[in-house]
């Protein structure tokens, strides 16, 4: 069955349909979901609740972008929302005294997929929210600002100590392999 015939029959709110636009798309969606929800079980609900706000929603697909875009962007709007209905819930983060690590060149093409959401996952909730706006999606700090509900400055600061963080932990974890 086509995408499109999946599509009509989702409007038409059939499950086999549905299911079928979930197995299509689901791998798809956690990905997405696994980079913003800071464990397997919150990407998991995150996801869950992105089809259903698209299968809710399936009416407003034109078509004109393809699916894959128009549930990219569900996904991520299903994590921030989330983020913002945790921050308040969410304590605070005691900051650091920031020092120069030695230079890591190289060391990031050497890091797996599951390496690298690993350490996304370590960061804390509002740090990875802008880490993975700005920089694996691609927003602006003004977009991101918008999104979250920050000051362009606290999105522009947070990406700054977001990634401060991953190279503490990336010196940190390549000092203790290095004396192994």
């Amino acid at each position: 069955m086509e995408l499109d015939q999946i599509i009509k029959g989702c409007r038409k709110n059939d499950r086999k349909c549905q299911e079928r636009l979930y197995g299509q798309f689901y791998n798809y969606a956690m990905t997405i979901a696994r980079r913003y929800g800071g464990n397997e079980e919150t990407a998991q609900e995150m996801v869950n609740d992105a089809f259903f706000k698209a299968f809710t929603k399936i009416d407003q697909y034109s078509g004109q972008l393809p699916f894959r875009q128009w549930l990219r962007r569900i996904v991520i709007n299903t994590a921030i929302d989330r983020y913002r209905s945790t921050i308040n819930q969410a304590g605070t983060t005691s900051l650091e005294v920031w020092h120069e690590q030695e230079d890591l060149s190289g060391i990031e093409e050497q890091l797996t997929y599951e390496q690298i959401v690993a350490l996304l996952d370590r960061l804390p909730p509002a740090y990875r929210a802008v880490f993975n706006l700005a920089v694996v999606d691609g927003y602006s700090h003004e977009e991101v600002a918008t999104y979250l509900g920050i000051s362009i400055g606290a999105s522009k600061s947070n990406l700054s100590r977001a990634r401060q963080h991953l190279k503490n932990m990336l010196s940190n974890d390549f000092e203790f392999s290095k004396h192994i």
